[in-house]
């Protein structure tokens, strides 16, 4: 299990969208995070696929399973990695880079060679801060589904 203190994120009760996206920025596979609304926490457990749940793992699955204190945060699957990689080339103001990025997101290893063109094009900074941002679209939209309440705490953070 892992714990993330996120007290200094909630302001009257509402936990910090930044937090948040940092929290599905790190998610892993074989691993699940969840909210404690009442604590501010980011906890995550593994779900038995890559580690074994010791006793501190097991309690807090039960935890979750028998309280609504928890609200799961998306994985990988639901932040859809691809899509903001995607998203990143088709708004590429120069054509070039939208050329060269959509067709390393077309090839083998979409991943790895998407983030060694960025490098290559010098636009990595570029391409961290909207995903940055892109994360904290998806978590402000996350809380509203699952009616956590939010801040956004970043000056001109405009989503």
């Amino acid at each position: 299990m892992k714990v993330s203190n996120l007290h200094t994120s909630q302001i009257k009760g509402k936990c910090g969208i930044e937090v948040i996206a940092d929290a599905m920025e790190a998610t892993m596979d074989g691993w699940e995070q969840y909210l404690n609304i009442e604590t501010g926490e980011i906890v995550s457990l593994s779900d038995g696929t890559w580690s074994d749940r010791d006793e501190e793992d097991e309690a807090l699955a039960e935890d979750i399973d028998t309280t609504d204190k928890f609200v799961h945060l998306p994985n990988q699957d639901e932040i859809h990695e691809y899509e903001i990689m995607e998203e990143f080339a088709y708004a590429s103001p120069k054509p070039r880079y939208q050329e060269k990025l959509l067709h390393v997101l077309h090839g083998r290893k979409p991943y790895r060679n998407f983030k060694d063109e960025i490098n290559c094009l010098g636009i990595s900074e570029t391409y961290y801060a909207w995903r940055l941002i892109t994360l904290c679209k998806k978590a402000k939209n996350w809380c509203e589904e699952n009616e956590v309440p939010y801040v956004i705490r970043t000056e001109g953070l405009n989503i």
